[in-house]
């Protein structure tokens, strides 16, 4: 599979302090205005910087697609039970139902007060191998957000910085040449002065010409110097506008891509951060412990959530032990819904976010190379030959 081969997009929930950052920070800048394409060492940052593009959309889109699959899986598994004949699928009804009968008797010996709702609990029951990692993860992403919102802020004030600059120095270019202009015009009459002078008034005025000169001479030199300083300054500043930019989208693809990552994880597990996540499972770790106390009523319900296990195996369920932890909706069409739209959302998510590596971050890249190989037919084969050796450097790309 080619770099170009396997290369996501998501509606970004936003608070309005940051909705003007995020809107700049969503968008990934190509400009080859201040580039100097006969550069070597420019051209190829520059392409480099477009691989590497892509090299981050490809081992994002790797890891989406293990929880695309995962997601998917589920669904089969939904389908295949909704498929089943009456007689089959009365079996698992009847299971189901003692399921619950078993659960219902076990809430008469559990007379005390939930540390959690009843819906927290089993949602965290059906995530608890899950959690821990997803506290580690979203505990290290909301920290990273910290991180990279701080660099763009950085990088942006850096930005302008560099723009007011650019402004300076055009406008001192500009000064400087016409205090030449004047100087030249200042010579031009002091000379015609002098002239008078010398031939209407008969007065020695060499001196005044030596005067005149010398001061033209060194208005002019002064003048002159700092316009090709303020040029060559010009120079540099451009250059690290464009780098600053190329800089600027691999932060930005970060940034979405960790933003995308916090959204998800909160998503999955109904929370609105990393602290509320830490507190709902700690709190499922309590109720879990209590609820081990009522041993007698758990062996039936044991016995009776074996014999479904068994029959959905039986019936090619891929993952029947999730079923342990959502009977209900073995019985409820309702329940059967909401978990069916919940896991839909999910898929749709991973899809926007894999759809915005693969079409935005890796095709905007690749468009972008392209064009460049078409702009500069002779500089075609080194394109070709830096992706060729980006390819065979990763070739899971």
């Amino acid at each position: 599979m080619g770099i170009f081969d396997t290369i996501f997009g998501r509606n970004v929930n936003i608070d309005p302090e940051s909705k003007k950052e995020l809107e700049n920070w969503n968008d990934i800048v190509y400009t080859r205005k201040d580039l100097d394409m006969d550069d070597p060492v420019q051209r190829r940052e520059y392409i480099n910087s477009c691989l590497q593009q892509m090299e981050e959309a490809a081992a994002e889109l790797d890891a989406l697609e293990m929880e695309y699959n995962d997601v998917t899986s589920h669904l089969r598994d939904m389908e295949e039970i909704d498929a089943l004949p009456p007689e089959q699928r009365a079996e698992i009804n009847t299971c189901a139902a003692r399921i619950l009968e078993s659960q219902e008797q076990q809430e008469k010996y559990n007379k005390r007060k939930n540390r959690m709702s009843e819906t927290d609990y089993e949602r965290m029951e059906r995530l608890e191998n899950e959690a821990p990692s997803g506290i580690k993860k979203l505990t290290e992403a909301e920290s990273y957000q910290k991180k990279i919102k701080n660099d763009l802020k950085r990088l942006d004030g850096e930005h302008e910085a560099y723009m007011f600059r650019e402004e300076d120095l055009e406008k001192s270019i500009d000064v400087s040449h016409k205090l030449i202009v004047v100087v030249g015009v200042a010579l031009v009459l002091a000379i015609i002065a002098l002239l008078v002078l010398q031939y209407g008034l008969k007065l020695n005025v060499i001196y005044g010409y030596m005067v005149a000169i010398l001061l033209a001479g060194i208005a002019v030199t002064l003048l002159y110097v700092q316009g090709t300083n303020a040029t060559v300054e010009m120079k540099g500043v451009r250059k690290s506008i464009s780098r600053l930019i190329m800089l600027q989208n691999q932060v930005k693809i970060r940034y979405v891509n960790n933003t995308n990552l916090i959204d998800y994880l909160c998503l999955k597990y109904g929370v609105n951060n990393a602290k509320e996540l830490i507190s709902l499972y700690d709190r499922y770790l309590e109720e879990k412990k209590e609820r081990a106390l009522v041993e007698d009523a758990r062996k039936l319900l044991d016995t009776n959530q074996k014999d479904l296990v068994y029959m959905l195996r039986h019936y090619r369920v891929k993952d029947p032990d999730i079923w342990l932890r959502q009977v209900e909706a073995l019985l409820d069409h309702n329940e059967e819904v909401e978990i069916r739209h919940s896991l839909n959302v999910q898929r749709s998510n991973l899809r926007k976010r894999m759809e915005y590596n693969r079409d935005i971050v890796a095709g905007n890249a690749k468009s972008e190379i392209e064009d460049m190989a078409r702009q500069y037919p002779e500089y075609t084969q080194e394109i070709l030959d830096m992706v060729s050796r980006y390819e065979d450097k990763y070739p899971g790309v």
